[in-house]
């Protein structure tokens, strides 16, 4: 496969890099020399300087026999053009665009988006609102995604320190939950992913991901120390077009009763009222003591920050810890923040980067991949599977498949249940597999489920 890949950011990298490990022939484009000589030295990659829009530079990259093209720049208008241009003068088959701002997403510009001939819109800031709500519907989970139809769920919890399961083995908590369904998936220790075996036992603070049914979950919760009473209270520091899409979110979807957004700027305080009449909108700086006092925030359940720098909205989080907000949120950019976060008071992290990687290599590998998520630091990824007849799982019993390492076969999913993985047990076509790759063994799986990922 021939994919072209224009922006040379954080994501653009990542994307270009993920691409070129399996094999495929990447052409990345960028306007900035030098960090296209410096992955050109590192990736077995072409590269190519100039503007994305350009047809010429398009021209130059091979567009009239490209399979793909992805826009990452960090311009939206770029994005759009270059798709344009992909598909009237080069006819690529697939093209998606990034679109930060909410302006290109608004449902009165649908024609706009279908004129410009963008496949995917891949919408950050949407996701981001979506991720931070869905996690809220269970107050103490670090992730929550929802699979089959919302009968399944996927969820990261931490162990508080009067959780029944610490000081347990992996082969003791199968009593523990006889009633229920539940198939473990990972374990991260200190930031860290580790071996699951039988004899694993369980710490406080250890985050523990597992797969369950939903109406199942409420029984789970207890096991693991955390409380099962909805949000309240909910504060939200910054309301730029994130900050006023979660609050709108929390309001139609009735998680939180009260609701507080603190904004430094006038004018979009002023907007932010007008449009969220009901929320409570103050003006002011969230790092002010008094403005926290006025917010009333040691009686808020949670705490969101969501400015546009990362240190303050880690230095909100710690705040809020500090005034005894029980769980919050915060929206980092830079991965170097990731492995220091736990110290910092921060409970989740919002990483944009991560959200849009995981929806692009969703797009790439689908057919067989329903769905993909990555967990924030570079741990590793999530992904639903969907079982094809001719993959090599199918139709062999468990205890035979050839597990490759930095691979684990979480849960399957058939009719909606969730089947005992006995080592007799067989995927069938059809079932959904629920998979945990660490970073880096994306590879892996494919040689797993074989039958080529790529659909172009």
């Amino acid at each position: 496969m021939k994919a072209i890949v224009c922006g040379a950011g954080q994501v653009g990298t990542v994307i270009t890099k993920y691409l070129s490990d399996e094999k495929s022939e990447v052409v990345l484009v960028d306007t900035d020399s030098r960090k296209l000589t410096s992955l050109e030295k590192d990736l077995d990659i072409q590269t190519i300087q100039g503007n994305a829009a350009n047809p010429a530079v398009l021209e130059t990259a091979g567009a009239k026999g490209a399979d793909m093209l992805i826009a990452v720049t960090n311009n939206d208008e770029v994005n759009m053009i270059t798709c344009l241009a992909a598909d009237s003068l080069f006819h690529v088959p697939m093209k998606m665009a990034r679109l930060r701002s909410g302006f290109y997403l608004d449902p009165d510009y649908e024609q706009l988006q279908q004129a410009l001939h963008m496949d995917v819109v891949i919408a950050p800031e949407q996701e981001i609102a979506k991720r931070i709500v869905r996690n809220l519907k269970v107050p103490g989970a670090l992730d929550y995604i929802t699979l089959n139809n919302r009968k399944i769920v996927l969820i990261g919890l931490s162990l508080n320190e009067n959780a029944p399961l610490i000081g347990k083995r992996v082969d003791e908590i199968k009593d523990l939950f006889s009633e229920q369904s539940f198939a473990l998936c990972r374990v991260l220790r200190e930031g860290k992913s580790i071996p699951i075996t039988v004899g694993l036992t369980f710490e406080k603070g250890d985050n523990v991901y597992f797969v369950t049914k939903s109406k199942d979950l409420s029984k789970i919760l207890p096991f693991f120390g955390q409380e099962t009473e909805p949000v309240k209270n909910v504060i939200l520091f910054g309301g730029g077009r994130v900050g006023l899409r979660v609050a709108k979110l929390l309001e139609e979807e009735n998680i939180a009763q009260n609701i507080t957004v603190i904004e430094k700027d006038e004018r979009r305080a002023n907007y932010l009222a007008k449009q969220i009449p009901e929320v409570l909108v103050i003006k002011g700086d969230g790092l002010d003591d008094e403005i926290l006092e006025e917010s009333q925030i040691s009686e808020k359940d949670v705490s969101i920050a969501l400015t546009g720098e990362d240190e303050d909205n880690i230095l909100l989080s710690l705040l809020s810890k500090r005034k005894n907000v029980k769980k919050t949120f915060a929206l980092i950019n830079k991965s170097i923040y990731n492995n220091l976060i736990s110290d910092l008071g921060v409970d989740v992290i919002i990483d944009p980067n991560a959200i849009t990687i995981s929806t692009i290599i969703a797009q790439i590998r689908k057919g067989q991949i329903k769905s993909v998520y990555s967990l924030s630091g570079e741990v590793g990824d999530f992904m639903e599977i969907n079982a094809l007849e001719t993959s090599k799982v199918v139709g062999v019993p468990f205890e035979k498949l050839k597990i490759p390492r930095g691979v684990r076969i979480c849960s399957v999913i058939r009719d909606g249940e969730l089947m005992a993985l006995t080592k007799e047990f067989e995927i069938e076509k059809g079932d959904s597999v629920i998979v945990f790759a660490d970073k880096g063994y994306s590879k892996e799986v494919d040689k797993l489920f074989s039958a080529g990922l790529f659909f172009f």
